[in-house]
């Protein structure tokens, strides 16, 4: 039989006592201190899902600001603000553990804390001045499913768990009794767009404070809900807005009080300085109950150190190359231009090219053909030199092609097609567009091509000693954004050819953006042709004869 309300609100509290049996101390000066999210999330208050990083540290400070976290009504009917304004500092750390779990701490303090002269025979309790410990928060998070790829995309489901200690030396500081938390914690990230959600119960000591309508602290359930979106392309400054909300359901109190609710909906701004680790952050808002720590006002500031390592690519063979990229997902390889090698062990030395190793070759020297005989094989038994034996071939004295294709004997040339990247005057000539991702500098799979064919051109021709790597859009988006695009993605292409073998010091990128249309930009077929990547000769060097000497009209 499925327990009702009235069970349940014995069995809650029963297994509090149980695992904690100072939960049943109550305590008429609670805590009223916001609880931040864990250091390296991006929310103020609304703990994430995923984890990025293993054995990475994260460290965080926070103050916050509440304008009249507590205030009761007296025996006179009228407005008491017992704590007109309460500050906190809270010193956070993290660390992530294999790309799943993370630990957490959460040292707070009450800087200071104020309110009014109490009336002639009023008890309400008042707090103490100057700082005071707050409870000692400790937490541990789970991810369960899902998670962020290497472009920080994605979305992921886990679970989180607290336990604050009885560590606050001072009323509205620390509850004075230990308290547990356990959520489900989901987030999403887009390109754009950022969201995260918390939902949970959280155990307290039961608590009336007195009035003539007595506000209630309790077991309650506590939700929590973070959106955003990114400012710009890179991700590193986000607005958005938080709602917190604590819902006490026990100890007397009835699920969606407004005397023992406690929400906050915040406007929040978060910048990672530079795109690095170091993070800044502001948020403030309204509260919308009446409970304890319910503030009219709170204003929250933030400083942190949050790197992010996102988890590797799957490398089933361990050999530094991704599964997606390698030809030899289980083989232990090296890189190689060509994707049909990329991964692949280096093959064994075959010194005349005939693709029969040395070892196997019985004419080493000279390319031949295979004929799995000991004595010939690997020497040629090709007059014409055409690929096809004599035997099978038709026209042994004339090149022709081989089977299926032909017979051994010639057949008319067909033309050959354009290089995909040739040398001219001024630049190097592309047949094919190097294509990136859309709206990013990630250059696509099939970019590798023509871009091979450019290293190729620049490996014959080392006369051409400097070339500008021109990075062009389409007029989509404001013209700093284009530029911006343009440069990072005239970047991206130094650094394959880099990779490949060029000199960084022949290559200067340059991001031109929409400045530089060649085609209309009303048309999607325009602006395919505007999207583009240029190379233009800077500098070459003159050309010269045999013997050295610059040939006759040349640079002296």
């Amino acid at each position: 039989m499925t327990p009702g309300p009235r069970a349940l609100s014995f069995l809650l509290p029963a297994l509090a006592l149980v695992a904690f049996p100072s939960l049943a101390a109550a305590d008429e000066t609670p805590s009223l201190a916001l609880e931040p999210a864990p250091a390296g999330d991006r929310a103020f208050l609304t703990e994430h899902a995923d984890v990025r990083g293993h054995l990475l540290p994260s460290a965080r400070l926070v103050l916050d600001y509440a304008r009249r976290p507590l205030v009761l009504r007296n025996d006179r009917d009228e407005l008491d603000p017992v704590i007109s304004d309460q500050t906190f500092f809270h010193a956070l750390a993290s660390l992530s553990l294999f790309y799943r779990a993370s630990v957490s701490l959460d040292v707070p303090f009450s800087i200071t804390q104020a309110g009014s002269t109490p009336p002639s025979g009023d008890a309400f309790p008042r707090a103490a001045v100057g700082a005071a410990l707050g409870d000692l928060r400790i937490g541990a998070r789970v991810r369960l499913a899902g998670g962020l790829d290497e472009a920080g995309l994605g979305a992921a489901l886990g679970l989180s768990a607290s336990l604050w200690l009885p560590t606050g030396t001072d009323g509205y500081a620390g509850d004075g009794a230990f308290r547990a938390r356990f959520a489900l914690v989901a987030e999403a990230t887009g390109k754009r767009l950022h969201g995260a959600f918390s939902g949970g119960v959280r155990t307290r000591p039961p608590a009336a404070l007195p009035g003539v309508l007595p506000s209630r602290v309790a077991t309650s359930l506590t939700l929590g809900l973070a959106g955003g979106f990114f400012v710009d392309g890179a991700r590193t400054l986000t607005l958005g807005g938080e709602l917190a909300a604590d819902l006490p359901f026990l100890g007397g109190a009835r699920l969606f009080d407004p005397r023992a609710t406690v929400a906050h909906a915040l406007v929040t701004g978060h910048y990672r300085i530079t795109g690095g680790p170091l993070e800044v952050g502001l948020a403030m808002g309204p509260g919308l109950g009446q409970g304890a720590g319910s503030a009219d006002v709170r204003v929250l500031a933030l400083f942190g150190v949050a790197p992010e390592k996102a988890k590797p690519p799957p490398d089933r063979d361990s050999d530094g190359i991704p599964d997606k990229a390698d030809a030899c997902i289980d083989l232990v390889g090296v890189e190689s231009g060509d994707p049909l090698l990329h991964g692949c062990p280096e093959p064994p030395p075959d010194y005349d090219g005939d693709a029969i190793p040395d070892e196997n070759d019985a004419c080493p020297r000279a390319a031949g053909e295979a004929t799995f005989v000991r004595k010939t094989h690997g020497c040629p038994k090709d007059t014409d030199e055409d690929g096809v034996p004599d035997k099978k071939d038709v026209c042994p004295t004339e090149p022709g092609p081989k089977p299926p294709e032909g017979n051994g004997c010639p057949k008319p040339k067909e033309p050959e097609p354009p290089p995909v990247a040739s040398l001219a005057e001024q630049e190097i000539v592309i047949s094919q567009q190097v294509q990136f991702e859309t709206g990013t500098a990630v250059l696509r799979p099939e970019s590798d091509g023509v871009l091979g064919e450019v290293a190729r051109v620049l490996a014959d021709h080392p006369e051409v000693t400097r070339i500008e790597v021109q990075g062009h859009t389409d007029d989509t988006g404001p013209p700093d954004v284009n530029r911006k695009l343009g440069q990072d993605r005239a970047e991206s292409v130094v650094e394959w050819l880099v990779r490949r073998g060029v000199s960084r010091a022949r290559l200067a990128p340059k991001g031109y953006g929409s400045d530089k249309p060649i085609a209309d930009n009303t048309t999607e077929e325009g602006r395919s042709k505007n999207r583009r990547v240029e190379f233009r000769i800077l500098e070459k060097k003159p050309a010269t004869k045999d013997d050295g000497k610059p040939a006759s009209g040349g640079a002296k």
